[in-house]
């Protein structure tokens, strides 16, 4: 089987040929090959999953977890410099290669071990050039390494980039990239539990996180609060959205289960839901893209603006 540029139009809900010529230039130069899994294979996959839910090795999120993330970053720093600023030494190390993954509420088993990153940067290149391509600057809250800044920098060149992220590591490693390769990027340090609302967004500017506020769980109020004073033009957050999965189907059951054990991100789709219900907010588009990793579906997207 092999996922191609159809595939990926039936899932933005477009037609083929309005598929920016970037993401479909991504599609072609990946490969998006998989196997169907036979019964025995994919009840195997089942019980170790549930196995793993069922274990101590899940962790809680939460601000705890905050020198567990910069001794992440600081090993990803290490590497960059020491690789003397290789971009590709960017990528974070929780995309896993060479595991199964899930596809259309199934497990299935790619060919290609950079599946799952291949899959996350066509959909990356859709919703940046779709919401960001008329901003002049874009703030990725939770940047990590800055590497989602980095591609959409490399699409958009116009774009001020700024990254925030709790990890002093992180911050330096954003900062060395912009310095290193022409970039106009810059990083802050930035706590999702305490937000700097004194922290200025330029007008005209772009928010967005990537697989971060999950960290959050419940505790999101207090940072949607500070964009809605902030006042960006609009933001977008790919992340994994509880509400969206069908508890009815087992391959989403699992995903439910292993998202509340690890207390991921809760409540975002109701609190946004009630400021549209208000006026306060309108919400552009919400979307789960059916596809994840082994536990659970990160690569869920909902845009909204203050109004």
């Amino acid at each position: 089987m092999n996922l191609t540029a159809d595939d990926f139009a039936r899932l933005f809900e477009v037609a083929v040929d309005d598929l920016p010529l970037e993401c479909r230039a991504l599609i072609d130069n990946s490969d998006f090959n998989y196997e169907l899994l036979t019964t025995a294979s994919r009840d195997e996959i089942i019980l170790d999953v549930l196995r793993h839910i069922d274990s101590e090795a899940p962790t809680k999120v939460g601000a705890q977890r905050s020198q567990l993330w910069e001794r992440c970053w600081s090993e990803n720093l290490q590497s960059f410099v020491s690789s003397e600023f290789e971009l590709e030494k960017l990528v974070p190390k929780f995309i896993k290669p060479g595991q199964p993954i899930r596809l259309n509420q199934q497990y299935v088993m790619p060919r290609n071990d950079l599946f799952e990153l291949c899959f996350f940067q066509v959909c990356r290149a859709y919703f940046g050039l779709k919401y960001f391509s008329d901003v002049k600057s874009l703030y990725e809250f939770g940047c990590g390494t800055g590497f989602n800044l980095v591609a959409l920098g490399k699409l958009m060149p116009h774009l001020q980039l700024h990254g925030l992220d709790w990890s002093p590591s992180a911050c330096e490693m954003v900062n060395l990239v912009g310095k290193h390769h022409d970039l106009h990027m810059t990083a802050t340090r930035f706590d999702f539990f305490a937000p700097d609302n004194k922290m200025p967004v330029a007008p005209d500017s772009a928010v967005m996180t990537m697989v971060a506020l999950e960290q959050t769980g419940a505790r999101h109020e207090a940072f949607i609060d500070s964009l809605l004073a902030k006042r960006p033009k609009i933001c977008l957050h790919m992340e994994p959205l509880l509400d969206l999965y069908d508890e009815n189907n087992l391959i989403d059951y699992l995903a439910m289960r292993y998202h509340q054990k690890r207390g991921y991100l809760s409540g975002l789709l109701p609190r946004l839901k009630e400021l549209a219900v208000s006026g306060e907010i309108e919400i552009l588009e919400t979307r789960r893209m059916f596809f994840g990793s082994l536990y659970h579906e990160g690569y869920s997207f909902v845009v909204w603006r203050p109004l």
